[in-house]
C-alpha cells in the first residue's frame, strides 16, 4: 500500500512518498487535485462536483515507475504523480487532458521541487528550466521551444514588461561558440545578440505599443540548414531568418518583426530584439541574403504594411475559432475545422504579397492534413484534393502544389487506407511506395522530396531490402544536401553498408567512464540501440543478461547499450531497477541525437554484432541468433 507522508500544502511542496503495505494512508482524490501546474496557462481537465464522487486514486506501476493516478469515471487519467528514480518520493507531476498529459513538473535534483516544466500534446513542446532554484519558478532557459512558442513567449514578455523571459529566449555567448561558427562571424552574432534586451527594452518603453498586446500568429517563410563549411564553419547550424508575429492591439492585428532564430537542440532563440512592422531597422538577415523576394528561405516578407481592416477582421475571427476548435467536443470538431480551412483560405487571399499568401496556404495544408489524420476533419481529404486542382487550375507555384499534394498523399494513406479494417498491409505498403516513387519524379525539387525519400528509405529497410534502402538515402544524399534529413541518411548508408568493415562509436557512459569500440578489439561486442519505452527491448534485456553471465568479461564478450530516450532520467531510473551490467551511452535528442544520427537509426529495437578484429558480422541481429554467431567465433574468442 502506497502512503501520504507530508500534507497537501502549497503547489509541489507537498511530496508524497511511496511505502510498502505497513503504510495504509491514501491520498484522497480531492487532495490530489488541489494540486496545480507551476506555471501559468495550462488547460487541464477538471471533473464536475457530480464527477468527483466516482473519480478513483491509487498507486500504479507506469513504465516500470510507482505513481499515485488520479482516473475520471471513465478511466482516463487525470492526474500522474510519479517516483521515476524509485526513492519513495514522488519527483515528476503530470496533468492531463483527454486522457494526454499536457504538462509536466519535473523535481529533477530531488529537493521536493519542481526545476523543470515541460509541455506535451496540444499544449506544446516547450521544456523550460529553472537553473536557480529560485522560489518564483521563473524559467531561466529552454531545452526545447519552437519557433512559434518562441515567438509567443516575446510577445508575453513584452505585454508583461518581462525583461527576464525575453532574455531567456536571446542566443548566450556560451550557445553561440558551440555553433562551431568561424570566428569573426561568431563575434559578429555576439555583438549583434547583446543589443537584443537593449532594442526590447526600448520598444516597452514605445508609445505604439499597446499593453496589452496578444500574441495572434507566427509567420515566416520557412527554416533553412546552414550546412558546415560555410565562412568557414565547423557545424551545421539550423536557422529561421525573416521571422515575425501577429499580434493583437484592441481591436487591431500589427506585426512585430523578430528577426533571425537560431536552434540550440531544439530550443529556437533569438539573436534580435524584436520591432515593430515599420521599423526594420537592426533587422536585416544574418545568414542568408535579403534577396528582394527571391527563392528560398532568403525571400522577403513585406512586414511596413500593417494588415488592411479585411485582414484584420479575418484574424480576429480566426483566433476566436481557434478558442472554440479547443473547447469543442469531438463531435462538434469536423464543422469548425472545414470553417477553419476556409478561413485560412480567406486570410491567404487577403494577404499583400505572394509570399505571406504561400505561407498562409502552407499552414492551412499542415492543418487539414493532420485534422484529417486524426479524424477530427473527416472531408479533409477531399478538401485537400479540391485546393490541388484549384492551384493547378491558377497555375500556381510547383512549389505549393507539390505541398498540398504531399500533405493529401500523407493524410490518405494514414486516414483512409490503414484505417481500413480489412487492408491488406503489403498491397498497401507497396502503392505507398509506388506513389511516393510518382511523386519524387513529379517533383525532383520539391521540399518534400527529402522527406519522401525518407520514407521510402524507411519502408524498403524494414521489408528487407536493405539494397534498395540504401539507394534511397543516397539520393537524399545527392540531391537535398542541405535537408536536416540529410545526416539520418549518411548515418543509415554507414549502418546498412558496415559488415565487413570498421565502424566508430565513442562517448562518456553514463555511469562514469569513456567508451570507445575500438579499444574492444579481440572481444566479441553487442550494440543495442534501445528505448525504455519498447517492450521489445525490455525483453531483450533478458536474454542479453543470460548471454552476459554466460560469455561477458574476461570470457569474450562485450555489450554496450546506446539509450535513445529523450531524457537521460528515464534511463537512470530504469537502470537503477534493473541493474544492468554493461556500460550504457546516452546524449540528448533522443532519435535526433547523435548516437542515432551515426547510425541512421530510426527504431528500435535495433542490434549490431562486431566481432574481435573490429569488423561488423551483423548490422542488425536479432536477440534469439546472438548465441549461435557466438559459438561460430569459439574457441577462437569465447
Amino acid at each position: 500500500m502506497l502512503c501520504l507522508l507530508r500534507n497537501w500544502g502549497c503547489i509541489l511542496g507537498c511530496v508524497f512518498a511511496l511505502l510498502p503495505r505497513a503504510c495504509q494512508a491514501v491520498p484522497s482524490v480531492v487532495d490530489a487535485l488541489k494540486l496545480k501546474p507551476v506555471q501559468d496557462g495550462i488547460q487541464i481537465d477538471h471533473p464536475t462536483s457530480q464527477e468527483l464522487g466516482q473519480c478513483t486514486i491509487k498507486a500504479e506501476k507506469i513504465n516500470g515507475c510507482t505513481a499515485w493516478v488520479v482516473r475520471d469515471p471513465k478511466g482516463e487519467i487525470l492526474r500522474q504523480f510519479s517516483d521515476s528514480n524509485n526513492d519513495n518520493m514522488v519527483d515528476t507531476w503530470g496533468y492531463f487532458r483527454s486522457g494526454l498529459e499536457v504538462y509536466r513538473d519535473i523535481d529533477s535534483n530531488n529537493n521536493g521541487k519542481a526545476d523543470q516544466y515541460r509541455w506535451f500534446h496540444w499544449a506544446g513542446t516547450r521544456w523550460g528550466i529553472n537553473t536557480d532554484g529560485d522560489a518564483n519558478n521563473i524559467i531561466d532557459d529552454w531545452k526545447l521551444i519552437s519557433p512559434e512558442e518562441s515567438a509567443e513567449q516575446v510577445i508575453s514578455a513584452l505585454r508583461n514588461k518581462d525583461v527576464k523571459r525575453f532574455a531567456t529566449l536571446v542566443l548566450k555567448p556560451e550557445e553561440i561558440e558551440r555553433l562551431g561558427l568561424a570566428p569573426a562571424q561568431a563575434d559578429k552574432l555576439v555583438q549583434r545578440s547583446k543589443a537584443a534586451v537593449t532594442t526590447f527594452k526600448n520598444l516597452l518603453n514605445s508609445e505604439e505599443l499597446d499593453d496589452d498586446c496578444e500574441f495572434s500568429d507566427f509567420g515566416g517563410l520557412k527554416p533553412g540548414m546552414v550546412p558546415a563549411g560555410t565562412n568557414g564553419s565547423r557545424k551545421d547550424v539550423m536557422v529561421y531568418e525573416n521571422v515575425w508575429a501577429m499580434v493583437r492591439m484592441g481591436e487591431a492585428h500589427q506585426q512585430i518583426q523578430l528577426g533571425t532564430m537560431i536552434s540550440i537542440k531544439g530550443a529556437w532563440k533569438f539573436i534580435d530584439g524584436p520591432a515593430l512592422g515599420n521599423n526594420r531597422e537592426g533587422l536585416s538577415f544574418f545568414f542568408f541574403p535579403d534577396n528582394g523576394g527571391g527563392a528560398g528561405v532568403g525571400a522577403v516578407v513585406n512586414l511596413s504594411n500593417e494588415p488592411s481592416e479585411k485582414l484584420q477582421d479575418l484574424l480576429a475571427k480566426l483566433e476566436q475559432l481557434d478558442v472554440k476548435i479547443t473547447e469543442a467536443a469531438d463531435q462538434d470538431k469536423p464543422g469548425l475545422n472545414a470553417n477553419r480551412a476556409k478561413l485560412l483560405m480567406a486570410i491567404a487571399e487577403a494577404m499583400p504579397n505572394a509570399a505571406e499568401r504561400e505561407q498562409w496556404l502552407m499552414q492551412l495544408a499542415d492543418m487539414v492534413s493532420a485534422s484529417a489524420q486524426d479524424g477530427s476533419y473527416p472531408k479533409g481529404i477531399d478538401f485537400l484534393r479540391g485546393m490541388e486542382q484549384k492551384l493547378r487550375d491558377n497555375k500556381e507555384s510547383i512549389g505549393i502544389i507539390s505541398y498540398f499534394e504531399f500533405h493529401r498523399m500523407s493524410a490518405q494513406y494514414y486516414a483512409e487506407t490503414l484505417a481500413d479494417p480489412d487492408v491488406d498491409y503489403a498491397k498497401a505498403q507497396a502503392k505507398w511506395q509506388e506513389d511516393l516513387e510518382a511523386f519524387i519524379e513529379r517533383y525532383p525539387e520539391s521540399p518534400h522530396g527529402a522527406e519522401a525519400l525518407r520514407m521510402l528509405a524507411i519502408n524498403t529497410e524494414m521489408a528487407g531490402n536493405n539494397d534498395a534502402a540504401i539507394r534511397w538515402y543516397r539520393q537524399i544524399l545527392e540531391d537535398f544536401p542541405q535537408s536536416p534529413a540529410v545526416a539520418i541518411a549518411q548515418g543509415a548508408v554507414t549502418r546498412l553498408t558496415s559488415e565487413g568493415r570498421a565502424i566508430q562509436l565513442k562517448g562518456d557512459a553514463i555511469r562514469g567512464g569513456k567508451v570507445d569500440l575500438k579499444k574492444y578489439r579481440g572481444k566479441v561486442v553487442v550494440i543495442q540501440y534501445w528505448t525504455t519505452t519498447s517492450p521489445l527491448c525490455i525483453a531483450d534485456h533478458a536474454v542479453l543478461s543470460n548471454l552476459y553471465k554466460k560469455y561477458g568479461g574476461a570470457r569474450g564478450l562485450e555489450i554496450i547499450g546506446v539509450n535513445l530516450d529523450f531524457d537521460q532520467k528515464d534511463l537512470r531510473a530504469y537502470i537503477k531497477s534493473n541493474r544492468l551490467p554493461w556500460k550504457q551511452l546516452h546524449e540528448e535528442g533522443g532519435f535526433d541525437s547523435r548516437f542515432a544520427n551515426e547510425m541512421g537509426v530510426v527504431t528500435v529495437p535495433l542490434m549490431l554484432l562486431v566481432g574481435p578484429d573490429g569488423l561488423v558480422i551483423s548490422n542488425n541481429i536479432q536477440a534469439a541468433e546472438i548465441e549461435s554467431e557466438l559459438q561460430k567465433l569459439r574457441p577462437a574468442t569465447l
